[in-house]
């Protein structure tokens, strides 16, 4: 069981199904299918093997991932958007 899908299917009566590995497809629709039915609190949990990376929040350090590949994302902005190059045409 690496896949399972929760939901409410009645005000205080949860409710799971549980997948396997390779039926990320049908537990997606199964989800869909029982949002369509009106069910609430409809989600999807997984742990799979194969997923991208080890599991966890990898560290970056001197701007590398631990498998040495730049890592050059920031959010200096804040939020405000990124800095326009001078002379861009917006007054």
């Amino acid at each position: 069981m690496s896949i399972v899908v929760y939901w409410l299917e009645a005000p205080g009566m949860p409710a799971m199904q549980a997948f396997e590995p390779g039926q990320l497809v049908p537990a997606l629709q199964f989800c869909e299918d029982r949002r369509r039915a009106g069910k609430r609190h409809v989600s999807l949990s997984s742990e799979l093997a194969e997923s991208v990376g080890r599991a966890g929040v990898s560290t970056v350090q001197a701007r590398l991932l631990p498998d040495g590949t730049p890592y050059d994302w920031t959010k200096s902005h804040r939020g405000a958007g990124p800095e326009r190059p001078s002379g861009s045409g917006d007054a």
